[in-house]
């Protein structure tokens, strides 16, 4: 080989300066993205809804679950207009902490589970539109209703957002409620409350969600979606465009549910948003067999009495199965008593097909609308 030139060693020695320098920053680069994707809040799998309970240790040592669902209410956190308390918070991530789980926070100014007012006394003022009828239906239509639940949304992720322990934020049903209630409102509200449409509550449904994508940006939020049928193709249009994941209050393994009818039922529209956004629901108590789903408020009034064999449990493994075909889940929420856990669920998660995956057969991909960048 002949001898470069001193200009060719020159020229020979920047390029490979140059090619170093590549790779480095390329190493660099790397190691950044990896250090930014170890910081995600990314842990899917079988988490224990607790409802609005004591969370206890037992719970937290219970192999196999990434963690806990439980329920909050806005007047948990805000008793006096713009005056915000979260210690019971705090004190709950802690718990969590200390046995190394994950916490799915459902948010929430309904009452579910709730004893007494699921929204501030303020909020009730005559110039909230009547703020909440029958102490149970948030009028979250009137403006000035939604602004201060925005407001407490930004409060609550500005607090809360970083904390490595809170995985989630969900929202509750859509579903408003009784029919008659919303007939009530609709075309004869009793005075001082607002008259409800559907237009006014996509409109308001389309603010809180965006209210909460923006106040954890780097927190997976989900909305639970059911009804009403009229505006939950554009509500599950809505979350897709802004990265507010899909979910619901139940996985309910058998035909004939209104969730699953093929023209009107939400079950329908998970596929539209899975692997776009976080897909996140739950198997309520009412999900585990037929005589609880005829014992729930809405059974009693659809499926007639309860006749033998209805009290059989359905297979855990068909909700599980639900779960993974059709709703396309990243996280499973399981209602439990926490003083008589169900025993099939956690012989379903140490069957051998599911003991080694961490996520339990759920879907481990990040989708890329979880996070805002």
């Amino acid at each position: 080989m002949s001898k470069l030139s001193v200009n060719q060693l020159s020229v020979f020695n920047r390029r490979k300066r140059t090619i170093v320098g590549i790779i480095l920053l390329a190493l660099t680069s790397f190691s950044l993205h990896a250090e930014e994707a170890s910081k995600l809040k990314w842990h899917p799998g079988h988490y224990i809804f607790i409802a609005k309970n004591e969370i206890t240790k037992e719970v937290l040592m219970l192999p196999h679950f990434r963690g806990i669902q439980k329920v909050y209410v806005w007047s948990d956190f805000e008793k006096e207009k713009g005056v915000y308390d979260f210690s019971s918070l705090k004190a709950d991530l802690d718990m969590v902490r200390k046995y190394n789980r994950q916490m799915v926070i459902q948010f929430s100014y309904k009452r579910f589970f709730v004893k007494g007012l699921p929204i501030p006394a303020y909020v009730t003022g005559e110039e909230y539109g009547g703020g909440i009828y029958e102490g149970e239906y948030t009028i979250i239509w009137n403006k000035n209703v939604l602004a201060r639940f925005q407001a407490m949304l930004a409060a609550f992720g500005k607090e809360f957002d970083s904390d490595p322990n809170l995985e989630a934020v969900n929202m509750p049903e859509t579903a408003l409620g009784a029919p008659r209630i919303t007939k009530l409102l609709e075309t004869n509200p009793p005075a001082g409350f607002e008259r409800y449409t559907e237009k006014a509550y996509l409109n308001a449904l389309k603010g809180q969600m965006l209210a909460m994508r923006q106040a954890f940006p780097h927190t997976a939020v989900i909305q639970f979606m059911n009804f009403p049928v009229g505006i939950i193709d554009e509500v599950t249009d809505y979350a897709k465009e802004i990265g507010v994941g899909m979910g619901g209050p139940d996985v309910y393994p058998r035909d004939g549910s209104r969730l699953s009818d093929p023209v009107t039922g939400v079950y329908r529209l998970y596929d539209k948003l899975a692997g776009f956004v976080p897909m996140g629901a739950a198997v309520q108590k009412e999900n585990y067999s037929m005589a609880a789903k005829k014992q729930s408020g809405w059974g009693r009034a659809n499926l007639g009495k309860v006749v033998p064999g209805d009290e059989i449990p359905f297979p855990v493994r068909d909700h599980l199965k639900m779960a993974q075909e059709k709703l396309k889940l990243n996280y499973l929420f399981w209602f439990m008593d926490q003083k008589n856990i169900n025993q099939d669920v956690v012989k379903l998660l140490e069957e051998p097909d599911l003991v080694g995956d961490i996520a339990g057969g759920l879907i481990t991909k990040i989708p890329p609308k979880t996070f805002m960048k």
